[in-house]
């Protein structure tokens, strides 16, 4: 009988790389799970004059630092059409803005089906006119009707998580009203402001975060800030560790 040859299986070892330690945690995002505990606060939107690009860079970074809870710093809309300021006469009507706005807003709403959306001084218009011709306010539809927002979005003035505040601020920059009420906060409305500042105590260690806009300067709406020698800045805010790591980004030019 002839032998028949049996050919072995040859079995490739494999060297399993120890992780190097860097000392620090890098935030790696899971599949379809991002991590509650961290936060994305997303600038001023005024729609419809929004940046273009601005929605795919907040998405990335929301991605790349694992932030399931999302926050609006406010002034969601513009509202230049229906201002109580002096409103250009070649742009867009009022109908036509509101109109533009919920069009430019879809695809944030799609990216974003839940978050928590402060109030801002341009959102805030809307009463403010209905105020000013004696509208009562159930006369008045709310907010996220108005611009189309889905389900999952929540409105309101301020709103705390891991002991810091957010708030869109109107009256004082971030750092000051944390300084003065003791407690870390998170704000938008000046536009040309970005940071992260700290004040520490015997008894306690408080940051205020600033964030920009994410609006295009550009736009007719913002003619007025053309003479200025500061410029708005396009940054998000990202408050990592259950409140304890703010980090600003700017988004790139």
């Amino acid at each position: 009988m002839k032998k028949i040859a049996v050919k072995k299986k040859v079995v490739k070892k494999t060297t399993v790389k120890k992780k190097k330690d860097l000392g620090y945690k890098i935030y790696t995002p899971r599949a379809n799970k991002l991590d509650k505990n961290n936060v994305i606060f997303i600038p001023d939107l005024h729609a419809p004059f929004i940046k273009d690009g601005v929605l795919d860079w907040i998405k990335e970074e929301q991605k790349r630092y694992n932030c399931g809870t999302v926050i609006f710093a406010g002034d969601i809309i513009d509202g230049h059409a229906w201002s109580y300021h002096e409103s250009d006469p070649d742009g867009l009507s009022v109908g036509d803005e509101l109109q533009a706005a919920r069009e430019q807003l879809k695809p944030w709403f799609k990216a974003f089906p839940e978050a928590i959306s402060l109030m801002g001084n341009h959102d805030l218009l809307i009463q403010r006119k209905a105020r000013t011709i004696g509208l009562s306010k159930h006369f008045i539809k709310g907010f996220g009707d108005v611009i189309g927002a889905p389900k999952g979005w929540k409105f309101d003035i301020e709103y705390v998580k891991d002991n810091v505040l957010y708030k869109h601020g109107n009256v004082g920059t971030a750092f000051k009203v944390a300084k003065e009420s003791r407690i870390s906060t998170c704000q938008g409305h000046f536009h040309a402001e970005t940071y992260v500042q700290w004040s520490v105590s015997e008894k306690d260690a408080i940051f205020g975060m600033q964030v920009g806009w994410g609006a295009d300067r550009h736009a007719y709406a913002f003619d007025y800030g053309k003479p200025f020698a500061k410029k708005p800045v396009i940054s998000c805010g990202l408050i990592l560790d259950r409140g304890k790591t703010p980090i600003v980004k700017l988004m790139p030019i």
